[in-house]
């Protein structure tokens, strides 16, 4: 696997340590809740605590054309910079979050699982499935301490979201002539082929300016991990990933601390997970300007399904029956 210069952000001080840390129980995912409402309520009480700070200003109308959602945020004297949401850049999200054939190897009770974890939302714990995202989630506000502003939130909490989504590992990238790498990778292929797409799309129009959406990664989703301590120089020694749980049992997925290990070395493509996400975005100079591309960070593995052995690769060689020379 060849690794190119835009793996590598050049503000890598600056992204937020992404290991779980988090000590709330997540309900069972055989109970889980879909929080229809949550996107509007959250919107009322944005509105309501940040009317000194923000503007909030509805463009379109009720007609075919999807309507477009934009906060106006107000820096210094005058300033004004529109923010966009998940709503704004997703006006119509996709409802095939699992395609048929994508599972037709499971059992009924796999299956099942498969749908609840495509449809999961908690609110209360901030996580969403990528399917189900708060239309309201954008970039988190700057603080001097525990900054989200490059981290997508819930506006109601400023608390970043943790994003599910279920899918079979296409690549694995963690280590390099067996010792971690600094920047960890790995892509999976989504359950949903219209997912990917979205997926896709929000990542490009998340960006500042808006990226052309790349029609390769329109098929996977790729996540990446810095395995650095955060805030540590480039010759600090990588620590291995090692957020990386047994969830094959239902009921298993739990709180970090009450979920089963799994060896990252165990996995393999076409083993079937749940990754758990951020998405973040980092500065790159273009043309003398700054950009910021979005992109996801991992937060943890869960193992759902272990895939079929791939073939050995036999580079091509086919055996020539009766050969005799």
């Amino acid at each position: 696997m060849t690794k190119t210069k835009n793996d590598l952000p050049p503000d890598h001080e600056n992204n937020v340590d992404a290991r779980p840390n988090k000590r709330t129980r997540l309900s069972n995912t055989g109970d889980g809740e879909n929080d229809a409402g949550t996107s509007k309520d959250v919107a009322t009480n944005q509105n309501r605590d940040k009317t000194k700070e923000a503007d909030t200003i509805s463009i379109g109308r009720e007609s075919d054309a999807p309507s477009i959602s934009m906060t106006t945020t107000k820096r210094g004297t005058g300033a004004v910079q529109p923010t966009q949401t998940v709503r704004s850049v997703l006006p119509n999200p996709t409802k095939c979050l699992m395609e048929d054939g994508e599972v037709s190897e499971y059992d009924d009770t796999l299956i099942d699982r498969l749908c609840k974890l495509s449809e999961y939302t908690n609110s209360t714990a901030n996580v969403y499935a990528l399917g189900k995202l708060l239309p309201t989630a954008t970039w988190g506000q700057y603080k001097p301490v525990n900054d989200c502003s490059k981290i997508l939130c819930n506006p109601a909490n400023g608390e970043p979201l943790t994003i599910w989504v279920v899918g079979k590992i296409s690549k694995m990238w963690f280590t390099k002539f067996g010792n971690p790498e600094r920047q960890a990778s790995m892509t999976i292929m989504p359950l949903s082929k219209t997912l990917a797409q979205q997926s896709a799309l929000l990542l490009a129009k998340m960006s500042s300016p808006a990226l052309s959406v790349n029609q390769q990664a329109t098929q996977v989703i790729r996540t990446i991990k810095w395995q650095n301590a955060k805030n540590s120089d480039a010759g600090s020694e990588a620590m291995l990933f090692d957020a990386v749980y047994d969830a094959r049992a239902e009921g298993s997925l739990k709180t970090y601390s009450e979920r089963p290990l799994w060896n990252l070395t165990d996995l393999k493509p076409g083993d079937l997970i749940l990754l758990e996400m951020k998405m973040t975005k980092y500065s790159k100079k273009q043309e003398d300007k700054w950009h910021s591309h979005a992109q996801y960070e991992m937060i943890a593995i869960s193992l759902l399904d272990i895939g079929e052995m791939p073939d050995k690769d036999t580079q091509g060689i086919s055996p020539i029956d009766g050969l005799v020379i």
